[in-house]
């Protein structure tokens, strides 16, 4: 966030960045180029001493805002902090009282406030008449990778990391429609992290919705009035008006299509904006810093009231409480007594990962799941142990402690060479050298069908690819980590049994595989013949035979393609897209097509990167065919269908 702070005062001629502070020295390096003549302080309170700063962005974690933007303070600066501002109202009341006391001005990143939906819903506001309805939503996709490969924050702190944004929103309406103070009036928090809350202020009440999993993302405040309505989109930066009663029957109709003109019109305007003004940042952000230091420089009040934003830590404050409580009361923690034999599970976050472990309870095994980050309240199976370690760096010596066999699901997904090198390869390596020093005998290594030679027929035992880094990062990560697992065990004494899933899908919520097509918007590219079969595996058959070769590793061959015992047609697959998405539109790229956009995109690509490899678009849409005995052979002896 701080780097997209350093760009919005980059593009004002109001201010400079003169100095960046950060006790990690590669954000310091990553934030230097953004402001060349700024000093780079490894200490804050270096900082605060030796440069002669007006203000101080705070972008720090939230837990350390208040510390940070009260050295600010006590060193005479003005305070600019991002949201969330404190971690309860009190912190923030005594931050802002202190402000007082000293002269000095504090802003809160509320910059949805400075946004053109905002301004636009401000100055109709009047025209809808007496306000009796007002509602902000906020659905949002939880981030899974942070930059250079770090574990992201749980999906329980990111929901409090931008709850803020609704809720200002919604109190901002409040303070321009209804007197009096603001309460609480109810607070529901679903098992799942969908925030439902009521919020009175004298005779108006309002409606806050913030959810994990709702889809589409959208970010919006509706407000209804005796006279009208106004809609304020924050993701297309849009306001959807519809003034007057709409009570008559030519009203009625003519709604529909003045939504759509409004909304289809608006979204091409602020497009356009954005392309001509080359905003790369978030909207509202340099509005917002603007704002702040004119009040500064004209020694007028800060644009944000002291009240509004104690009122916004005080509700999210009052969430935070809730998820306490929900953590307290979900499945408690975990440690298996020692002496007896556990099952090691990496990955276990993931979706694969999640799965193997709910069929690994079923079978009564004893489970212990490496994950990169403290799962949240939702996320956490009850009977698991869950340890948080970093598989890129050495594992503490009792992490395989009484294991008698680790899967080993976890890799990179997403990245460069340096990400899929160290969550991996050097991954795979710690837990091969972990196993062996606490005596594992057995590893299950999860690969992928994308390590094998093309061959007419592919099989188990086939060739890897011998060029690893034709195919990307992400295939070679995942061919290097096969074969290191291999040769450190046969060094180290483990038995290590390569598993290569191909595509992993769900029936039930299914989503399509690459190899499939493209979706694009409500339209879907079908590539390829529908008669076309697909070597996909279902995510509970893959789960149920790792789980059954996990209790069985005596008969876990060297190498499995994992892969539904007979293959999926392209029709079957379009079918079950089409039944859970019915709105979809779906178009077919045969592949006599393919094979001449493909050769145009590559020599394309030779001409614009000609020092780095050109992708092929025919390989990567290109279906294989797979000799299935084996993975037939097992799942009947194991009792398992692809249908259970």
């Amino acid at each position: 966030m701080a780097r997209h702070h350093i760009r919005a005062i980059g593009q004002l001629r109001s201010a400079i960045v003169a100095a960046i502070a950060d006790p990690v020295s590669t954000s310091r390096e990553a934030a230097s180029p953004l402001a060349p003549s700024a000093r780079l302080f490894e200490s804050y309170d270096r900082m605060l001493r030796e440069e002669a700063l007006d203000v101080v962005h705070v972008c720090t974690p939230p837990s350390t805002h208040v510390a940070a933007a009260t050295a600010a303070l006590l060193a005479g600066c003005d305070v600019y902090v991002e949201k969330p501002f404190a971690e309860s109202a009190r912190e923030a009341s005594e931050l802002l009282a202190l402000a007082s006391e000293r002269g000095r001005r504090v802003s809160a990143g509320h910059q949805l406030l400075f946004e053109a939906p905002t301004r636009i819903v401000d100055a109709y506001l009047p025209a809808i008449g007496r306000v009796v309805h007002v509602e902000s939503f906020f659905s949002f996709r939880t981030v899974r990778r942070a930059p250079g490969g770090r574990a992201a924050l749980r999906p329980d702190i990111q929901l409090l990391d931008i709850l803020p944004h609704p809720v200002y929103l919604l109190l901002h309406v409040l303070d321009r429609c209804a007197a009096g103070t603001t309460d609480l009036v109810s607070l529901e928090l679903s098992e799942t992290g969908t925030v439902h809350a009521l919020v009175r202020r004298g005779h108006l009440t309002a409606a806050l919705t913030v959810s994990l999993e709702a889809r589409p993302v959208e970010s919006y405040l509706r407000v209804s009035g005796t006279n009208g309505s106004l809609h304020a989109d924050y993701v297309r930066g849009t306001v959807e008006r519809h003034l007057g009663p709409g009570s008559s029957g030519i009203d009625k109709v003519l709604a529909p299509y003045r939504s759509a003109w409004q909304r289809a019109a608006g979204t091409t305007r602020a497009l356009a904006r954005r392309v001509r003004d080359r905003r790369s940042g978030y909207p509202g952000l340099r509005e917002s810093f603007a704002a702040f230091y004119d009040a500064i420089r004209e020694a007028g009040p800060a644009p944000l009231s002291p009240a509004g934003i104690v009122e916004t830590t005080r509700i999210c404050e009052a969430v935070a409480g809730r998820l306490d409580a929900q953590r307290r009361d979900g499945p408690p923690p975990v440690v298996h007594e020692r002496g007896r034999p556990v099952v090691v599970v990496t990955g276990a976050a993931g979706f694969l990962g999640r799965a193997v472990i709910a069929e690994l309870l079923e079978s009564g095994e004893r489970v212990r799941a490496l994950v990169r980050r403290d799962p949240a309240p939702w996320e956490r199976m009850a009977g698991v142990e869950y340890r948080v370690v970093d598989l890129g760096e050495m594992l503490p010596a009792d992490t395989m402690a009484d294991a008698r066999l680790v899967l080993h699901a976890a890799a990179e997904t997403v990245g460069g060479w340096e990400e899929h090198q160290r969550n991996s390869i050097d991954a795979s390596e710690h837990v091969l050298r972990a196993a062996a020093a606490s005596g594992v005998r057995h590893v299950i290594h999860v690969s992928s069908l994308a390590v094998l030679d093309d061959q007419v027929v592919m099989r188990d035992d086939g060739p890897l690819h011998r060029q690893s880094r034709a195919s990307g990062p992400y295939v070679w990560g995942k061919l290097e980590s096969e074969r290191l697992a291999l040769r450190l065990g046969e060094e180290l004494g483990v038995d290590v049994h390569v598993v290569r899933p191909g595509p992993i899908v769900d029936f039930m919520e299914f989503e399509p595989p690459g190899r499939l097509g493209k979706r694009i918007g409500n339209l879907f590219v079908a590539v390829g013949s529908p008669r076309q079969r697909l070597a996909v595996v279902e995510v509970r058959f893959a789960a149920r035979m790792l789980a059954w070769l996990a209790a069985n590793p005596g008969e876990a061959p060297r190498h499995l393609n994992l892969l539904a015992p007979e293959p999926v047609s392209k029709r079957q697959l379009i079918a079950m897209l089409r039944q859970r998405n019915p709105d979809v539109t779906v178009v077919r790229l045969p592949w006599t097509l393919v094979l001449p956009l493909s050769w145009g995109a590559s020599a394309l690509q030779k001409v614009l990167r000609p020092s780095r490899p050109a992708t092929s678009i025919a390989k990567a849409f290109r279906v294989g065919r797979y000799d299935s005995t084996r993975i037939a052979e097992l799942a009947h002896r194991a009792g398992i269908s692809v249908e259970s």
